[in-house]
């Protein structure tokens, strides 16, 4: 199947059950990079995809309607962006900031600077709180290698991808290396090195 296609985001939705829900930060973030990168029509299209008009940050709200606000937005940032996947990488990478301004998401902020280990230790728990479906486990390879693995979402690999980039590089991290694979539609493995 095709990355970025209709087809694809047909499978994601039929995977998404009434129970996949998530923060609504996820799709403010998204609508704030279309408001800043795109005109009113995209806008009126996403807003239109997402099936309402306002969200709160951290009320629940269901995956299926964020994965129509990602594909339209990331349909319509792909060629600023060098493509759908680069695209959903920006998505991914955008929500961070609304996350880390949630009281959730504070706790991050007062990690030492450049501790990916500590950052990658409080991951699982931050996920809880923030995708309210599904689970995300961190197993340490080696001391500066380590396998994110989140089991039961329909989150496209990208944006998964682009989220934990975005939150590395905006605590200052150290560059880390991401070697991405999907091992089945509601199993995304992440390999982080540094």
């Amino acid at each position: 199947m095709e990355t970025g296609s209709q087809a694809e985001l047909e499978q994601r939705l039929a995977l998404a059950g009434p129970e996949d829900t998530l923060r609504g930060f996820f799709f403010t973030a998204a609508l704030k990079v279309v408001r800043n990168e795109c005109d009113g029509t995209v806008l009126s299209r996403c807003l239109e995809a997402s099936g309402e008009g306002r969200f709160m940050a951290f009320f629940s709200y269901p995956l299926g309607p964020l994965l129509r606000l990602l594909y339209a937005a990331a349909w319509a940032l792909s060629e600023k962006h060098g493509g759908f996947e680069a695209a959903m990488r920006h998505l991914g990478r955008q929500v961070v900031p609304d996350y880390l301004e949630s009281s959730a998401g504070r706790l991050f902020t007062m990690l030492p600077v450049g501790a990916p280990k500590l950052l990658l230790d409080n991951l699982s728990p931050a996920y809880r709180t923030a995708v309210l479906h599904g689970t995300c486990s961190v197993t340490w390879i080696g001391p500066n290698h380590c396998l994110l693995v989140l089991r039961g979402t329909a989150l496209p690999l990208p944006y998964i991808e682009g989220a934990v980039l975005g939150l590395f590089e905006l605590l200052k991290m150290k560059t880390v290396k991401v070697v991405e694979r999907q091992e089945c539609p509601r199993e995304l493995r992440l390999s982080l090195s540094w």
